[in-house]
């Protein structure tokens, strides 16, 4: 497998395939409540927003906001069949240099165990934990770095 990483395009299929993941992982995906999927190139102004796809389809997402002095990490999911390829790393690589920012942040589920492992192997630090609204009342860890 050898994906391509580009940034996001209009036309791109990205609610379908983080929904995949969230029913992968038995979470209610609500639209509404993931707003910023809704609307990349807004929720990301300032920021970007990369896919990766193989074959035409996507397997892996990644987007960066600024977040005051810090670069907020967000979406990055990677479909089942393309993990453990380095694909979720390299674009947290390329998402947490985005820019000039004191330090990098990002919140994950606490059931994505593999992206914590991960998030801690690339040097971030975990912090608290918050309940979201959202349908399921996901339960999410807090992550930062400097840098």
């Amino acid at each position: 497998m050898t994906p391509t990483i580009r940034p996001w395009r209009p036309d791109d299929a990205v609610l379908e395939h983080i929904a995949t993941i969230y029913a992968e992982y038995g979470l209610c995906f609500d639209a509404g409540f993931e707003a910023d999927l809704l609307d990349i190139g807004g929720a990301f102004a300032g920021g970007a927003f990369w896919v990766a796809e193989v074959d035409g389809r996507i397997v892996a997402t990644a987007g960066v906001a600024p977040n005051g002095p810090a670069r907020l990490v967000k979406r990055i999911y990677v479909a089942a069949d393309a993990r453990r390829h380095g694909l979720a790393r390299g674009l947290l690589r390329e998402a947490s240099a985005f820019g000039r920012f004191d330090r990098t942040e990002l919140w994950s589920d606490v059931r994505f165990r593999g992206a914590h492992r991960l998030y801690l192997s690339e040097g971030f630090v975990p912090g608290p934990v918050r309940i979201l609204a959202d349908p399921d009342r996901s339960v999410e860890r807090y992550f930062s770095k400097v840098g």
